[in-house]
């Protein structure tokens, strides 16, 4: 089987986030299950490419026979002069090259919006995966609406649990065009990780972007209570975004309670800190499948996270201890629950590592795709 694995957000590790995690290690595993897998990539410049080139996980997809397409187009409002380009010479790359099934790993609304017409004149299958991103925290209004259009295009999409799925049906797809994976976790990589030590009793982490969506204004609220109630607390906070600002500020105001680390080089370096935490916190306001907690359940880090929907179909309550979102009493109140009782809390921990290798390790997330795509190539045009 030939597959195309569009992915245009971001190149995993240097860009993290969940659809370039993803990205990755979906055309890793679909490789090493003998597929033939093109990652088409977008990169901003030819540095970036270069910065991706040089990283241990470029060579590692390279070494499983996954071929890499780059493309170099910056989204910025200064080159949006060059939009048109973009659009116009981004199917040139693909030509002459033919695949089963093309996959895209985000709604094609940006440099790719030519191609699922394209591939459909084809008789090509196709298929997007509804991250959630685009539909209830971007602005973008007229993705949202050219999306719709290619619906009609796809002979399926890929959702991550009932909070996706619900986005599907709304989008048109049909309940026999969408097929529930849930992400994945690299497993081996997160327990090869040394933790690194922290200060504080207790120790907490944030890791991940800096965003509103992402319960960010809620964790710094609770970090000041918890400071002044256990007098040991620190929260150590790791990303960046249009918050950034508002945490260095209150790390500043606040040094001894909370810590800005900046965002962090690599995805090692945040599973170490998570692995070095007494707590990992994630605090979603909303939340389609969090890749972060998945990681941190990986870690075996006590998990205080929001009751956000997303989070809640990923960990259950015999895993992490949950507060009600956008609520920094909540949030304080559970987190002073989970430290006193820290055995239950570890036990918890222990259950949510379990669970992580059982159910979301990336080769048997993979090998749910590769049925999937096999079965969109034997009823391509059915729907």
């Amino acid at each position: 089987m030939k597959l195309l694995i569009v992915s245009h957000t971001g190149n995993y590790p240097v860009d993290v986030g969940g659809p370039q995690a993803i990205a990755h290690y979906l055309s890793l595993h679909l490789a090493r299950l003998g597929a033939q897998v093109t990652l088409y990539q977008r990169f901003t410049s030819n540095a970036s490419r270069e910065k991706w080139s040089s990283t241990p996980e470029a060579k590692q997809l390279w070494e499983a026979g996954v071929e890499t397409l780059p493309f170099n187009a910056d989204y910025s409002l200064k080159n949006i002069w060059r939009y048109p380009s973009y659009i116009r010479s981004s199917p040139g790359k693909l030509d002459g090259k033919h695949y089963d099934v093309v996959h895209y790993n985000s709604p094609p609304v940006d440099a790719n919006i030519l191609l699922p017409r394209r591939y459909a004149s084809q008789g090509v299958a196709q298929s997007v995966a509804i991250h959630g991103g685009l539909f209830y925290e971007s602005r973008n209004t007229l993705g949202r609406r050219i999306f719709r259009y290619q619906a009609k295009y796809m002979s399926g999409a890929v959702v991550f649990n009932g909070f996706s799925k619900r986005i599907a049906l709304e989008q048109g797809f049909s309940e026999a065009r969408i097929r529930v994976i849930p992400n994945g976790v690299d497993v081996e990589m997160v327990e090869g990780v040394e933790p690194k030590p922290l200060e504080g009793e207790p120790s907490v982490v944030y890791a991940g972007r800096l965003e509103p969506v992402k319960g960010v204004g809620t964790l710094l609220e609770a970090a000041l209570t918890l400071g002044a109630n256990l007098k040991g607390f620190r929260l150590y906070v790791a990303g960046s975004g249009s918050l950034e600002g508002l945490v260095r500020e209150y790390a500043a105001k606040h040094p001894g309670i909370i810590t800005y680390l900046g965002r962090l080089p690599t995805v090692r370096d945040v599973i170490s800190l998570v692995k070095g935490a007494q707590f990992a916190v994630i605090p979603s306001l909303k939340e389609n499948f969090s890749v972060s907690l998945l990681e941190a359940m990986a870690s075996g880090t006590p998990l205080i996270v929001s009751d956000a929907e997303g989070n809640t179909e990923v960990a259950g309550v015999e895993e992490a201890h949950f507060f009600r979102r956008g609520s920094p009493e909540s949030l304080s109140q559970t987190l002073e629950r989970a430290y006193t009782d820290y055995e239950e809390s570890r036990r918890r921990a222990e259950r949510a590592r379990l669970s992580a290798n059982e159910k979301y390790a990336w080769p048997r997330v993979a090998a749910g795709y590769r049925d999937y795509f096999a079965n969109l190539q034997d009823h391509v045009g059915e729907y």
